[in-house]
């Protein structure tokens, strides 16, 4: 999938359409997605979410230079269709709830200024006002937060009626931002303020007296399974090969990796090295997903973990929950941006790795602005060196 895909000109037109409700819009749009889904292939709900948030961000860089009441129509349909496409989601999971969330945000303090403005220009017969717009879009997206019947109230309405409501009549919604910032504080994605020391003790004590931490591998164990592994890649590739993409998602095997690569280490013993990267990140973004999940019960093992090597990981050695998850993906990325800004490999050869990472984990924001760096380039220094 291409991440930087947008709706088609006739999905945009179906949206464009000032004086129709945006949830008959949204059908229509349902209606020409079904047709292209059956000629090009069944698109995920989150594939098409990305198509309908790309042209959301286009067309809000275009009501900044100039506003229409089409624009408005793309804006606010838009947000209904993001609503639409992952409803199903509990609010705290879903991807985009951060969007919405930054959109409060960020366009309050025109909307503000805006809800001042009388209906001068609109009798001369001309646009909404750029202002105006954002009351619209902060209006229409807390009821889609709010849900029940203010959603089912607001959905029926077309973008001049909203207008006309939360401009032009001032309404504005009770709602308490607060409550959807800490959702995305609980959930890893904004940082939090830390939990009191003492209320972390007791579940430190419990779980320490249920599973000993593990032992950290001491600086002779690791440069012992660097040499045992390049050594067998000099004599016996074909048993190494499994062990090096199948490394630990740690500073020190990425660190290895790198440095193969710098040497040309591969390439002086015949191996391709994309192949073997990309197999590698694979790797590590099965991890990363398994991060995402429960932990396995006490005593419980994985099929392979009896045969993992000593330089591989087993699920009974990771650590779980979104935070362990977050922070193995911004190592991920730190890995993937070096190899592109050394030059160590192309972006091509890593293409659908970072097609993954962009979409799996949309809302970590080192995935965008890494999805961003990528798409300028990979140009600048980056955010670190491995």
């Amino acid at each position: 999938m291409d991440i930087t895909a947008a709706l088609t000109d006739d999905e945009i037109a179906v949206l464009a359409d000032s004086e129709r409700a945006c949830e008959a819009a949204t059908r229509s749009l349902e209606h020409i997605r079904a047709g292209n889904a059956i000629k090009a292939g069944a698109f995920t709900s989150f594939e098409e979410s990305l198509r309908v948030k790309n042209t959301l961000d286009a067309f809000e860089a275009h009501a900044n230079e100039q506003a229409s009441w089409e624009t408005l129509a793309v804006l606010v349909n838009c947000e209904y269709a993001l609503y639409a496409l992952n409803q199903d989601t509990p609010l705290r999971n879903n991807p985009f709830l951060s969007h919405w969330v930054e959109a409060i945000q960020r366009l309050s303090s025109g909307a503000r200024a805006a809800q001042a403005v009388d209906g001068q220009v609109r009798r001369n017969g001309t646009g909404p006002l750029r202002e105006e717009i954002n009351v619209v879009r902060v209006g229409f997206i807390k009821a889609l937060l709010l849900g029940s019947a203010d959603t089912d109230q607001f959905v029926r309405l077309s973008p001049r009626q909203l207008h006309k409501t939360f401009v032009e009549s001032g309404y504005a919604p009770g709602f308490e931002i607060g409550m959807y910032v800490r959702m995305l504080e609980e959930e890893g994605i904004y940082e939090g303020t830390p939990a009191p020391q003492r209320a972390a003790e007791p579940d430190r004590k419990d779980t320490s007296s249920s599973a000993p931490p593990r032992p950290k591998p001491k600086p002779s164990d690791s440069q012992h399974w660097k040499r045992d592994l390049l050594l067998r890649l000099q004599h016996d590739p074909a048993a190494a090969i499994p062990d090096l993409t199948h490394l630990p998602l740690e500073l020190s095997s990425l660190d290895f990796l790198t440095t193969l690569l710098q040497d040309a280490t591969l390439q002086r013993l015949s191996l391709d090295p994309a192949p073997l990267i990309s197999d590698y990140i694979q790797h590590a973004l099965r991890l990363t997903e398994a991060m995402g999940q429960p932990p396995p019960p006490a005593g419980s093992s994985s099929p392979s973990a009896s045969t993992a090597s000593s330089s591989s990981v087993s699920d009974e050695d990771l650590d779980h929950g979104r935070e362990a998850q977050t922070r193995a993906v911004k190592l991920l990325l730190l890995f993937m941006r070096n190899l592109v800004r050394k030059a160590l490999l192309p972006p091509q050869a890593l293409y659908f790795e970072i097609q993954e990472v962009c979409v799996r984990y949309v809302w970590i924001g080192e995935v965008r602005e890494f999805r961003a760096w990528v798409e300028e380039g990979g140009r600048g220094d980056g955010d670190g060196e491995i």
